[in-house]
């Protein structure tokens, strides 16, 4: 089964939802934030809905838990896409964004501000630390943050 999944592709869009198997047994459910394709196709973002105790998939829209890591408090998680591709993280639907997810596709990645693939402008110092920032967290510190929440 794991090779089939490795030979099949999976493609991904902003507002699906998918499942993301926690190592505690429970699931999370996630939605797309940003499928980026461009110069950060290595990377895409996910907020968490919410987390339950089973696979039980209920097409519904909710606003992301928070986490915090260190001194940041964020709603968005960046990640490689290497397991929604696969199919281990199984997309059940798409719910188009929110207006307020939306705004959730602005990051800052090495001094300048990017919306989705978008290169918008390069920050000001004094701007650093006011918009979510591109760290792509490995699948065990998305598992850490998902135990946080």
């Amino acid at each position: 089964m794991q090779l089939l999944n490795m030979l099949k592709r999976i493609t991904y869009h902003e507002g699906d939802i998918f499942l993301l198997p926690m190592e505690d047994g429970r699931t999370a459910i996630c939605q797309v934030v940003c499928a980026l394709r461009g110069r950060f196709k290595k990377a895409f973002s996910f907020g968490v809905i919410r987390i339950q105790p089973d696979e039980t998939a209920e097409l519904r829209d909710g606003d992301f838990l928070p986490y915090t890591f260190g001194k940041r408090r964020s709603s968005v998680i960046f990640a490689s896409p290497a397991y929604i591709r696969s199919g281990d993280w199984r997309i059940i639907g798409n719910i188009p964004l929110t207006q307020e997810k939306e705004q959730l596709k602005v990051f800052e990645c090495a001094g300048h501000l990017y919306c989705g693939d978008e290169y918008v402008r390069h920050l000001q110092q004094e701007e650093y630390g006011k918009f979510n920032t591109l760290g792509v967290a490995g699948f065990e510190l998305v598992q850490i943050h998902l135990s946080g929440m």
